[in-house]
């Protein structure tokens, strides 16, 4: 027997009787439930019977919580074949997200739900592609930064399925090499980038070509770049314990070798420098960092607010 997910605070797991059956849809299909444990809400009053509606909104809520959860294929075909509306509602949830500002509690939700619709199409080598790219922006998300490794791992397991059904894709091959790069894995990244040349327009070829020729001269970072990314996030953890001269020391470390902030040019990096040398006595070394930040996004509000909090 599939051992189950530990429980949500707010869910319990109800099992259906033999031959139970539901109602579904405007006709009022007669739909049998399999015997399977079923998650719901604990907002369902208990000794009475349930309605098809709690049971749909409670196999859908968890689901959403727990993709990879057991019974995730026998959960996604229930709601498909009872509750459709629920997967209608997903996939419009995926369309709305796409045009949203790419942070990270919206890009894991967007996530929860490809992966959803992964159970029902294992084989659907653009939802493989589209939860790659997630995982990926999920990864350079500065607040997800101590988890880049793990999230850059499930990445480009996703971009391979793809690849395997669609193989030498563009999108695929061009996400996996900057991943490879950012490894350190240049032979890997130089390979697959010059799988893309032919497929490429003119300013990408000049760029692409450029990127290869200097990885090939061995004009390379001394230590894999995930390896600074994931020190930027040893960093805000610090902030946030309050060890600010140690975030410190990590961020100009990482300044002084300009690798980072030439290969990711963001604001948050010069953002979070600027919050640990406040918070350390430094007031001018922050403003610097603070104009810093700006001079690559005169919006950034943080950045803003700092420099009017330190006048």
């Amino acid at each position: 027997m599939k051992r189950l997910t530990p429980l949500a605070a707010n869910f319990r797991f109800w099992y259906p009787s033999t031959g139970y059956s539901i109602e579904t849809g405007a006709d009022s299909t007669e739909f049998i439930l399999p015997k399977i444990p079923l998650p719901i809400l604990n907002s369902a009053p208990e000794g009475e019977p349930l309605s098809t509606d709690l049971i749909g909104s409670g196999l859908y809520d968890y689901l959403r919580q727990f993709p990879d959860c057991p019974y995730n294929c026998d959960y996604a075909a229930l709601l498909r074949d009872a509750w459709p509306h629920y997967l209608s509602d997903l996939a419009a949830m995926i369309v709305m997200l796409d045009h949203k500002e790419v942070d990270a509690p919206y890009i894991r939700r967007k996530i929860s739900g490809l992966q959803i619709l992964l159970l029902l199409n294992k084989n659907n080598p653009d939802l493989q592609q589209q939860l790659g790219i997630a995982f990926y922006e999920l990864a350079l998300n500065y607040v997800e930064l101590c988890h880049c490794r793990s999230h850059l791992t499930k990445a480009i397991r996703y971009f391979s399925d793809s690849d395997k059904i669609q193989p030498n894709n563009s999108t695929n091959l061009n996400y996996m090499a900057q991943i490879d790069y950012l490894f350190g894995d240049y032979p890997k990244a130089i390979e697959r980038w010059r799988l893309l040349l032919p497929q490429v327009g003119d300013d990408t070829l000049l760029s692409l070509t450029a990127r290869i020729e200097a990885v090939e001269s061995l004009d390379l970072p001394e230590h894999p770049l995930l390896v600074d990314l994931e020190s930027i996030g040893e960093a805000m953890q610090l902030l946030a314990a309050g060890e600010a001269v140690k975030a410190r020391s990590i961020l100009e470390k990482l300044e002084q070798e300009q690798v980072v902030p030439t290969e990711f040019p963001n604001p948050e990096f010069y953002s979070l420098l600027a919050i640990s040398r406040e918070r350390s006595g430094d007031s001018c070394g922050a403003q610097s960092a603070f104009a810093l930040a700006l001079e690559i996004d005169p919006a950034h509000k943080e950045s803003l607010d700092g420099i009017a909090r330190l006048h």
